[in-house]
């Protein structure tokens, strides 16, 4: 798991997430809502960065891959957030992202190059450990001959 490019975006644009609920229909006509967890999820960070240089264009393009697009989750580095006095007051320090799409580049004149791109919060996964689900198997074999029947 790569953490995101050190790199310090010129705009950042966050969308709060939601919070796991359903929505069911009840016999008497109104609706019923389950909550499935205490935790928000799905917030969205765009991140815009200004004439970057190639090689620092180069840092975003190569983590895009090397997180498959948006298929393996990261942390942000502490830069993404840099301007912002606490990131904690909008998720978690936990919280991990993936890519929601790819980057979007504009090549300026002079080499330089703006990049659009849009996060989204996935949940961290913590370790499940198994309570009773899991049984130990010891086996000893005597020496002689095996019999079948």
């Amino acid at each position: 798991m790569a953490t995101f490019p050190a790199l310090e975006p010129a705009t950042r644009r966050y969308s709060m997430g939601i919070f796991p609920t359903t929505e069911e229909r009840g016999f008497g006509g109104g609706s019923i809502r389950f909550r499935h967890g205490t935790t928000a999820y799905s917030h969205n960070l765009e991140l815009g960065f200004a004439a970057l240089t190639q090689a620092q264009a180069k840092l975003l393009r190569d983590h895009y891959r090397e997180q498959q697009g948006g298929y393996i989750a990261f942390p942000l580095s502490t830069e993404a957030w840099a301007g912002h006095t606490s990131f904690t007051d909008l998720v978690p320090t936990s919280t991990h992202w993936r890519y929601a799409s790819q980057p979007q580049e504009e090549h300026l004149t002079g080499g330089y190059v703006n990049v659009q791109l849009t996060l989204i919060s996935v949940p961290a996964v913590v370790a499940a450990t198994s309570f009773g689900l899991a049984s130990t198997v010891t086996i000893t074999l005597a020496g002689g001959a095996a019999s079948g029947s």
